[in-house]
């Protein structure tokens, strides 16, 4: 029987700077935390930033359906022992559609994404792992644990 997971929320304040968010994010997260993303390349200033950190996994042509002007878009991670990054990501959330958080190492499934596949909380979701997203407009944390 598969179990069903317990989701909570961590409303977030319209205001919180990096060392609040950091804060609330070790207090779920004691040890390392990585940072599952698909990124546009119109973040170019983040990808610059992330440099050597951000493992890349595949190259995803955005958005699949046939609209233009076609933009590439990034599938990878980083394992953020410092939570250094987590906050930079939060600040983007709106502009990503695919932004996960967990303590676990899942990188093995993302060879599995691609553009017919895209959704990377699938991942999370069939193999039962625990993980964060971000709410609509940044406004809240969602805990999914199983």
């Amino acid at each position: 029987m598969e179990s069903v997971p317990k989701v909570r929320e961590i409303l977030l304040d319209e205001e919180i700077d990096e060392q609040e968010f950091v804060e609330i994010i070790n207090g779920i997260y004691k040890q390392e935390c990585y940072i599952y993303a698909i990124i546009p390349e119109y973040e170019e200033e983040l990808l610059n930033e992330l440099s050597n950190d951000f493992l890349l996994v595949n190259k995803i042509p955005f958005p699949l359906i046939r609209i233009f002007p076609r933009t590439i878009s990034f599938l990878g991670y980083v394992k953020d022992s410092t939570k250094q990054y987590i906050y930079e990501f939060y600040l983007r959330s709106t502009t990503m559609d695919y932004l996960v958080f967990s303590e676990f190492d899942v990188s093995q499934h993302l060879s599995n994404i691609n553009k017919k596949n895209i959704d990377i909380y699938k991942i999370f979701e069939s193999n039962q792992i625990p993980h964060i997203t971000i709410g609509p407009d940044g406004q809240w944390l969602n805990i999914v644990e199983y």
